[in-house]
């Protein structure tokens, strides 16, 4: 059973999700476990942005979708991980 759980804290261990922004000018890697790993903000992305309000936002959605992705992502890990049929002792 040991080993079917290191392997599946493995597999979600290396789940990456970077879903870019509506503008794709910002794109976000999400890991399994849902944190913020990296991002990517393209150049000229902040002196273009019409506002902060509006740069926020795009962040914030990439960021959302990427982080849902990886949810998804580490639920279908655990969904197909089978564990070893453990009998319980007889009294």
């Amino acid at each position: 059973m040991a080993n079917a759980i290191d392997d599946m804290l493995e597999k979600i261990d290396r789940i990456r999700a970077r879903r870019p922004s509506p503008s794709s000018r910002v794109i976000p890697e999400v890991d399994g476990m849902g944190r913020l790993t990296d991002l990517y903000i393209a150049p000229g992305t902040i002196v273009g942005a019409a506002s902060s309000a509006e740069l926020v936002s795009d962040i914030m959605a990439a960021i959302r979708d990427s982080t849902f992705d990886a949810l998804r992502q580490h639920k279908i890990v655990v969904q197909e991980t089978a564990l070893p049929k453990v009998p319980w002792p007889q009294p």
